[in-house]
């Protein structure tokens, strides 16, 4: 049988834009990823039926829906051209909730990847459509802050060396790639000079090495048994690993993102029910919305290495 029958195409990117400020900037980061792995790119503008209807009273019978649907089809594509670059994409303008709709077309289309803008006037909380899709569509999602540029030069990818952090690690290492961008792989200890109720820990006199180091010691054990499998891949781009303290990892995360300017921060999220989904997990919906950098949700694939256990 032929090999390129037989072989299943790659799921597709989807981009969805509203023709705001950032939509542009949206177009770009996800056509360069799409270039990048071979993937087919979908822009997707959804219009809320309430627009129509405000349309149609204020302009009359000269505004139908039909009309509506084809000239922001015909703006979409214009738009496509201009931000993507020789990167083809489908276009795609539908009427409806703008989530509910883009979560259909990602489930229709099996995406791989959604990439929106963040919206975040007040350059703190994502707006309602960005929070939506990164607390419950089954995907990665990438969300671009406003400010965003076109080049990401550092990403922060947190682990705590679950299977989630993996794939998170892996989506982190595919951008870095892509950008040529330096790769914090950092890890947030609570605090070993402590106990959990915030005390501190008087060192007893018969330890033959200090409670702290030990607890060092084994963070960095994991650690280094963590990026055992994606060895290849790490030597392919510049990266190093950076171990944090704090009693919150979202808070100490969101703090050295700042401090340091970083561009993207990619967190894994745990795969589990709807409801697990829509929660996220405390850390990450704080991360979500506290970090001042562009943000990646990672809950889709398993990277290659691990899948095929090379």
């Amino acid at each position: 049988m032929d090999e390129s029958r037989s072989m299943k195409p790659l799921p597709p990117i989807i981009a969805a834009v509203d023709f705001s400020s950032s939509s542009s900037q949206v177009l770009t980061h996800a056509a360069k990823l799409a270039a990048a792995s071979g993937q087919q790119l979908i822009a997707v503008h959804v219009i809320r039926e309430s627009r129509l209807r405000d349309w149609a009273e204020t302009m009359g019978v000269e505004a139908s829906a039909v009309d509506r649907v084809l000239e922001l089809t015909r703006q979409l594509q214009e738009l496509v051209e201009e931000s993507c670059g020789e990167v083809a994409a489908r276009v795609m303008v539908r009427v409806g909730r703008p989530y509910q709709t883009i979560r259909d077309i990602v489930n229709d289309e099996q995406a791989d990847l959604l990439v929106l803008g963040a919206h975040d006037v007040a350059k703190r909380r994502l707006g309602p459509v960005a929070a939506h899709c990164a607390r419950s569509i089954p995907t990665d999602v990438l969300i671009l802050r406003d400010w965003q540029g076109q080049q990401i030069h550092r990403i922060a990818v947190c682990v705590d060396f679950s299977l989630s952090s993996a794939v998170g690690l892996g989506r982190a290492i595919e951008i870095a790639k892509v950008h040529q961008a330096t790769l914090e792989i950092i890890h947030v200890m609570f605090p070993p000079s402590r106990d959990p109720w915030g005390r501190v820990l008087e060192p007893r006199r018969d330890d033959e090495t200090n409670y702290e180091t030990r607890v060092r010691g084994r963070a960095h054990g994991r650690m280094d048994a963590f990026l055992a499998p994606f060895a290849g891949r790490l030597d392919a781009i510049e990266s190093h690993t950076l171990f944090l303290e704090g009693e919150s990892p979202a808070a100490a995360i969101a703090a050295h993102v700042e401090a340091e300017g970083i561009d993207l921060t990619v967190m894994g999220s745990h795969a589990g029910s709807w409801v697990e989904d829509f929660v996220l997990g405390s850390n990450t919906e704080r991360l979500m919305h506290d970090s001042t950098s562009s943000v990646l949700v990672a809950r889709g694939r398993m990277p290659g290495e691990l899948v095929s256990g090379s």
